[in-house]
């Protein structure tokens, strides 16, 4: 075991003898298999504590040695912190006794294992959901980010450039950190054509490869763009996020006002999905960030690939967006976790003495409403009687959109919509209509008071009753009206 153990903390890939594989992942047993590849099976084997991952590739008999070992020396090179990093390698040759036509005869044997640092996340296919990543929004860009850096660093190339050609959620691994490394890079080109390059998706055979590779076998740096595009797609708008916008644009009425849309969605979908996260502020950043990896992803997967971005100018694109990004964080930082979650305790005091008798009408996690019980107005025969509400939004990183209904042919409300901040409150005048004395002083008309999360730059006219009924969480609060007679005495 020592042996193995100087090896590894070699930096460059070192000879690692067979024998030595055989005994870390007990004989490549099923029991410490962890995945198959189109090019061999990967075991886990454990060395002084530390985990590594031991592909064993297939015998092929088109991949001679020259071959092999030039694409090797390729690989063994690579160093990046986005890339699976190489730390040994097994090539040995044996004889083994075969049958041939009655008689013994003696069968050479290859036998070729590469060996990798093992990452504890596992692909990254395991991280997507049928929605999007299931991650938060800064580990998702961070992930797209990584696999972009990955991917540019493979082809710009210090001695020769590497295409992917089989680029793909399975191959993206991430480690314990999230931190994203490609893995599986290079072996497309030395084993040929896979059956891997495409993938089957609930939208037909949509695959991680482009139209010119899959009918033509047309090889460029444009093939593992395009494959990261679809990569993006599968992060943004989840399984089947590819298949539903490659229907799209075979559409005859496609058109930028669908792509709009499309693009819309998703950033309706992610803004939900964090502003539904605990201590955590969505705001503009955020937005940006959602806009400029679907708008990448957009441009990734052009039919023509000379319309596709290269991996150099993605990556321009990006630290143009972090430093965009930066500088809006320079003028509104967001607050860290622990501020945000003080700010929520010293809200959640407050609001506890002030509303302390809310009672059932608090409209749960977002706004509390004051009178919680019941409106009353002092009502006087022919004329305008008014009284005041006041709503609070508790949250403390949330933009909250409320809306006043109720009977208007009777009542006005002012406003009777509106956007709450986090942390703050607004006041809504109720009046009554000027009306003659009613028979009986009993009022059966209520009040209903409906709030929904939206995000910063959601404005007041977007609030509508279609909006409202198409929402998915809606809270909802229904106070009384009651009248109240007013006796005057004398001076």
């Amino acid at each position: 075991m020592q042996y193995l153990s100087d090896k590894m903390s070699s930096s460059d890939p070192q000879h690692i003898k067979l024998c030595l594989l055989e005994a870390i992942t007990e004989e490549f047993s099923e029991k410490m298999k962890i995945g198959t590849g189109g090019y061999g099976e990967v075991y886990k084997g454990e060395l002084n504590g530390d985990e590594i991952a031991v592909k064993k590739l297939f015998p092929v008999q088109a991949v001679n040695d020259e071959s092999f070992d030039n694409e090797f020396r390729n690989l063994k090179k690579v160093r990046h912190k986005n890339v699976l990093r190489m730390i040994g390698y097994c090539y040995e040759i044996s004889h083994r006794d075969v049958e041939y036509k009655g008689q013994l005869v003696w069968s050479q044997v290859i036998n070729r294992a590469l060996c990798f640092e093992y990452m504890k996340g596992g692909s990254l296919a395991k991280h997507i959901s049928a929605d999007s990543c299931i991650h938060n929004w800064p580990e998702t860009y961070n992930i797209i980010k990584g696999t972009c850096e990955g991917l540019h660093h493979l082809h710009k190339g210090e001695d020769k450039k590497i295409f992917h050609l089989d680029l793909k959620p399975d191959n993206v691994l991430l480690d314990d950190k999230l931190v994203p490394k490609i893995g599986d890079f290079g072996l497309s080109r030395l084993f040929g054509s896979s059956y891997t390059h495409q993938i089957s998706t609930m939208k037909g055979t949509i695959g991680f490869m482009p139209q010119e590779y899959i009918h033509n076998r047309k090889v460029s740096p444009k093939n593992d763009v395009f494959s990261l595009g679809v990569i993006i797609f599968h992060m943004m708008a989840g399984a089947n996020g590819y298949g539903d916008y490659w229907d799209a644009r075979r559409r005859p009425n496609f058109s930028p006002k669908i792509q709009q849309e499309f693009m819309e969605s998703i950033q309706i979908y992610w803004r939900k999905k964090m502003q539904a996260t605990e201590d955590y502020r969505w705001d503009e950043t955020d937005l940006l960030g959602v806009t400029k990896c679907v708008d990448m992803a957009m441009r990734c997967v052009e039919d023509d690939r000379d319309k596709r971005p290269s991996t150099e100018e993605i990556i321009s694109e990006i630290k143009e967006l972090d430093s965009k990004i930066d500088e809006m964080l320079k003028k509104d930082p967001k607050p860290l976790k622990v501020e945000l979650k003080k700010r929520h305790k010293h809200r959640t005091d407050e609001l506890e003495v002030v509303n302390q008798d809310r009672g059932l009408n608090d409209l749960g996690r977002d706004i509390a409403v004051d009178p919680c019980l019941e409106l009353r107005f002092p009502f006087e025969p022919k004329k305008d009687i008014s009284c005041c509400l006041q709503l609070t939004n508790k949250a403390t990183a949330s933009f909250v959109a409320f809306s006043i209904n109720t009977n208007i042919n009777k009542y006005h409300a002012q406003p009777t919509k509106g956007i709450l901040a986090p942390c703050s409150k607004c006041y809504i005048t109720l009046t009554l209509r000027a009306q003659e004395s009613p028979e009986s002083m009993q009022c059966v008309d209520v009040l209903v008071v409906q709030g929904i999360r939206v995000s910063e730059h959601f404005t007041s006219n977007e609030i509508t009753q279609d909006f409202l009924a198409n929402a998915s969480t809606v809270d909802e609060v229904i106070l009384p009206i009651v009248y109240v007679a007013l006796n005057h005495h004398p001076i």
